[in-house]
């Protein structure tokens, strides 16, 4: 860890402390919290992390399923959901998520892992993990049509050879089959695209066929989906829809309840490698909110990349 990162963590750590030792996310989880539900994101946690955070949570939350959250919103009957609900939510698909298995069978969690139908299906490398981009450079200081161009030669569409030549990092089909009756897989659209700057059938594309690829891969119904980076707007909540999923999720940051709209559930998110003190300033939501409160949205609404005028 360079000297920045180690300063970096440091303040975050000791910000945590601060917040923790106010009582804010006791008073949060047992009051304002207490009767909605709370999901939490992963992506890629170690085994020995996820233990010990699951470990904490287990005394402080009720695990539920993805299913029975949604169920309960489009029912509009929250008597199956017990106080303090929570959801364990991982995004991408990573290969070390594999390693999870026995800590949820551990702690009885059925978790919703979302999928990139095509990554996983041809054991492709996640195109911002491809060595010597930057994530952010993809998203700032590029035009659309920069953008587009760049994100579809990271995913290999037209470079398979050179992704070919990475370190596998999404699941296994075999995997996948051997986890399939204990984690609940969905999907994250196909490649992974930012779908605000997609033009339409680009999006529709990544909407409607990833969820019958994700069908054929479990051999059950996709129901519900996730929002690649959090990014979408009223045409990506229409397309979602149109397909058939029941919800999607967003990483707008919040609490669920019976009024919550499905296709914008809510998240506090979590760092993969979060100390247990951490883990706890982070479930009261308070950092993910300035996070993104920072970023201009006083809601704690992740701020949208806006599409160009040539999206459509």
């Amino acid at each position: 860890m360079n000297k920045y990162n180690c300063l970096r963590w440091l303040v975050r750590e000791i910000i945590a402390f601060i917040i923790v030792c106010t009582g804010i996310p006791f008073l949060i989880r047992n009051t304002y919290a207490r009767n909605k539900v709370s999901i939490v994101v992963y992506h890629d946690p170690k085994p020995n992390i996820l233990d010990k955070h699951l470990a904490f949570l287990s005394k402080r939350y009720q695990f539920i399923t993805l299913d029975c959250l949604v169920e309960a919103i489009l029912s509009k009957d929250w008597s199956n959901i017990p106080p303090k609900g929570l959801v364990i939510v991982l995004d991408d698909g990573y290969s070390g998520n594999f390693d999870l298995l026995e800590i949820f069978k551990k702690y009885s969690v059925i978790p919703t892992i979302y999928i990139c139908s095509q990554i996983v299906k041809n054991n492709l490398s996640f195109w911002w993990n491809i060595p010597g981009i930057e994530y952010g450079d993809l998203l700032q200081n590029r035009s659309h049509d920069e953008r587009v161009e760049l994100l579809r030669y990271q995913f290999c569409l037209e470079t398979r050879k050179k992704c070919s030549e990475l370190e596998r990092q999404s699941f296994k089909h075999d995997e996948i089959v051997e986890m399939n009756d204990f984690v609940d897989f969905q999907s994250h659209t196909r490649f992974h695209p930012i779908l605000t700057i997609c033009p339409d059938d680009e999006c529709w594309k990544e909407i409607f066929q990833s969820k019958r690829e994700v069908e054929e891969i479990i051999g059950r119904e996709c129901k519900h989906f996730s929002y690649p980076g959090g990014y979408y707007t009223e045409r990506e909540i229409g397309v979602v829809r149109k397909a058939g999923y029941k919800s999607a999720r967003t990483i707008d940051v919040g609490w669920n309840k019976r009024d919550t709209d499905p296709y914008k559930l809510k998240t506090t998110g979590v760092a993969d490698d979060a100390s247990l003190i951490l883990l706890a300033a982070q479930m009261s939501g308070i950092l993910m909110y300035l996070r993104n409160f920072m970023n201009g949205s006083l809601k704690g609404e992740l701020p949208q990349i806006e599409i160009q005028e040539n999206c459509y």
